[in-house]
């Protein structure tokens, strides 16, 4: 830096004759030779105490606070720091970048939520490649094996599916009556009660029973779309069972330049697996008590309650809500307020304790979160993508969160929050 005293054009600057590592400072006279105004309003308000760079920091200040030339004023970066927006602006950012990728996954919801599912389904079944290979099994036989027990199970779900939503819509009729009478008996009932008759008819004029079984109808119709997903379901998982031969060799590349991203993603298949074994353990054991209960109290359809409760386990913290409210109507309707109360009882001490208390729990424990992240996962996804979305929640929220939050260590801290355990490793603190 040339010499403010040597430069004809420059005012000298009374700071600069300062020692810069000085420990103390005795601010100059006012009519000192060749103080500027500005030089002298800084080492007039500085203390003893202060050192000569603190008071070039001061000048370097009042330069940027006073100066009516922007020329003469330093840009970049104060103080060396990076360039950075306003906190304020980059959370807003992120809302609206956030509210755009919503938007976009709902938009395309009927091809990423059964693509999604499908690579799901081959990250379970894919150590059994490993197992067959280990084994002796050839790789093409092995492949050849997996994809024939992925499709043999998802037409078996289809065909299950369809025929227990059959069996409610054939059975429905049968109870057309005993509905009937209940109906016609509750405004006599009520009446007992003191609720005025023109409420009761009211209600009574909104109850269509051809409304209800046309509601059953479109169930109906709404399960042969299901099917239909199973045709998408189907061609996405031929597609991602031609590149599992390659996976391993494709992890390994990546991994040599993004450990981190690989790594991430590794535990999510992990957590993958568990989450799909564990659900699938309870689901089977619910399945399992329900149908005995069922039987025992002679409520129709126990095999069609009992799959329900199997495919509501998958459905975290409210699935136990949907798999009782079918089965109590029926028991209600076909045999009695005294069997639905029965059955009511045995659900709450069996099903409601299993699957809505433990279940949440340890599968929550599988992907990683808490049983609050659980609910509102269930609630946002089913938003985004719909009934399909409700199956697959927990699973999207773990994905989120190994891309965004495990992969990066300056976001780690967020797993503080929203784990099932408060122990954070390897985040890095705030700068």
């Amino acid at each position: 830096m040339p010499d403010p005293e040597s430069t004809k054009h420059e005012e000298p600057h009374l700071l600069h004759r300062i020692p810069e590592f000085s420990d103390t400072v005795t601010p100059q006279k006012r009519g000192g030779a060749g103080a500027t105004a500005l030089d002298r309003r800084v080492v007039e308000a500085a203390g003893p105490e202060m050192t000569g760079l603190e008071l070039l920091a001061e000048q370097h200040r009042f330069n940027m606070a006073f100066s009516s030339d922007p020329s003469r004023v330093p840009q970049g970066p104060h103080g060396g720091a990076p360039p950075q927006l306003p906190r304020l602006v980059v959370i807003l950012l992120g809302v609206v970048g956030v509210a755009g990728s919503l938007w976009l996954l709902r938009q395309l919801g009927w091809l990423l939520a059964p693509a999604f599912l499908t690579l799901n389904l081959v990250i379970v079944v894919y150590p059994l490649q490993n197992i067959l290979r280990r084994h002796g099994v050839p790789k093409a036989l092995a492949m050849v094996s997996i994809a024939g027990a992925l499709f043999v199970s998802l037409g078996v779900v289809g065909l299950v599916a369809t025929w227990a939503v059959g069996e409610i819509v054939s059975v429905v009729p049968q109870y057309w009556n005993q509905a009937s009478d209940l109906i016609n008996r509750v405004p006599e009932l009520l009446d007992k009660l003191g609720i005025e008759r023109s409420a009761i008819d009211l209600s009574k004029a909104q109850v269509n029973m051809n409304q209800i079984l046309g509601a059953a109808g479109q169930v109906y119709s709404g399960f042969s779309g299901i099917v239909g997903v199973l045709g998408v379901i189907i061609s996405a998982l031929i597609m991602m069972l031609l590149d599992v031969p390659s996976w391993g060799r494709r992890i390994a590349v990546a991994g040599d330049t993004h450990p981190r991203i690989v790594a991430a993603m590794r535990e999510f298949s992990t957590g993958i697996r568990r989450y799909w074994l564990v659900s699938t353990g309870f689901g089977a054991l619910m399945a399992g008590l329900n149908y005995v209960e069922l039987r025992i109290l002679g409520v129709p359809l126990p095999v069609v309650w009992a799959l329900l409760t199997w495919l509501m386990t998958y459905v975290p913290s409210v699935g136990f809500f949907f798999s009782l409210i079918p089965p109590l109507l029926v028991a209600f309707v076909a045999n009695g307020w005294q069997t639905a109360l029965w059955l009511l009882g045995i659900y709450l001490v069996t099903t409601w304790i299993v699957q809505g208390v433990f279940q949440p729990k340890v599968t929550g424990n599988a992907v990683g979160v808490n049983a609050t992240v659980a609910l509102i996962s269930l609630f946002l996804w089913s938003w985004v993508f719909g009934p399909l979305g409700a199956l697959i929640a927990l699973p999207c929220t773990q994905l989120v969160k190994s891309l965004l939050v495990d992969a990066d260590p300056k976001a780690r801290w967020i797993n503080s929050l929203i784990s099932n355990q408060p122990e954070v490793r390897g985040a890095w603190g705030q700068s």
